[in-house]
């Protein structure tokens, strides 16, 4: 049976407000539980999306070292891995926090991961040609069309925090091309990170002001903010459960926050980086999906999606 996700307080919380988190699993009975782990094993290949950054990396070091025969990784963006998931192509996702939200009755939730900033991310940045924010008020804005909750959240912080209307124009992530027709522009992922380790020049702009949107949320709500949750299909989640898949996954990021080093020294050539930045990222990122993670997800979903009801997600 299901289990549903209970996290108190029953609305969204302002910065300001204060709040008082319970994080629980709970039964339709009222029981509360501890989350439902697969112990029967099969032989049942499922197929699992993994996002093409650096920032998923420690999730899945000890799959890709020695990988698992009855698990297919299909790698992607994350707007990718979200339709991917939608459609079925794959049984179990990394997904963006917000696309699991918009897609909750397809899918269950898998407990204690995540991609979540505490503040700075690094990797969700928003380039201007200003240092106000408000100064983009009727401005054009690029957004990436890697990630849909990096876009949300920019949307949220333009209304709520910094009141503001821009005008926000979808786009392929090339910083120059950008800010040839735009005052803004937010990328995400290894791009952004780069970009913001270079800080390099834009013709027309010079060196762009940047706006880390981790850092932004969190100093505006106190709470981390989750870019990215794991869902699995509804319709296979009997499957996942008794295939060995989801005790393989938090193996594989035991053994990848173990080797946090190891990780930077691998990725530092792909992405032209020192190590000690790659591993300096991946040390400001949590994998938890904590009781402040959740808590933090869920004020975002209330602030984002008209009519999202809390009650409506469900764990595996």
């Amino acid at each position: 049976m299901d289990r549903k996700l209970d996290l108190a307080p029953t609305r969204g919380t302002l910065p300001g407000e204060q709040v008082t988190t319970t994080h629980r699993y709970r039964e339709p009975s009222g029981n509360v539980v501890a989350p439902l782990m697969g112990t029967r094993l099969h032989t049942a290949t499922i197929s699992l999306g993994i996002f093409t950054y650096l920032n998923i990396q420690p999730v899945y070091y000890g799959l890709l070292h020695q990988p698992n025969d009855n698990i297919k990784l299909v790698t992607g963006v994350p707007t990718r891995l979200n339709m991917a998931l939608l459609s079925g192509e794959v049984d179990l996702s990394s997904v963006s926090g917000y696309a699991f939200a918009e897609y909750c009755n397809e899918f269950r939730l898998l407990p204690h991961l995540s991609i979540s900033a505490p503040a700075a991310v690094e990797s969700v940045l928003l380039f201007s040609r200003y240092e106000n924010w408000r100064a983009l008020d009727g401005k054009k804005v690029a957004v990436t069309n890697h990630s849909a909750s990096a876009v949300n959240l920019l949307r949220v912080l333009c209304k709520h925090r910094y009141h503001i209307q821009p005008q926000f124009v979808t786009m392929p992530s090339d910083l120059d091309a950008m800010f040839a027709t735009c005052d803004a522009a937010l990328i995400i992922g290894d791009m952004a990170l780069v970009e913001g380790h270079l800080r390099r020049e834009i013709a027309g702009v010079g060196v762009p002001t940047i706006f880390d949107m981790g850092q932004e949320w969190a100093e505006w709500t106190g709470l981390p903010f989750v870019f990215g949750v794991w869902a699995a299909r509804a319709d296979r989640a009997e499957v996942i459960q008794s295939s060995g898949v989801l005790e393989a996954l938090y193996r594989s990021k035991v053994e990848g926050l173990a080797h946090i080093d190891n990780i930077g020294q691998e990725q530092a050539p792909r992405l032209g980086l020192p190590p000690e930045v790659c591993a300096h990222y991946l040390r400001q990122m949590t994998y938890d999906l904590s009781a402040a993670d959740l808590q933090g997800w869920r004020l975002f979903l209330e602030l984002s999606l008209p009519n999202f009801q809390w009650k409506n997600i469900r764990w595996l």
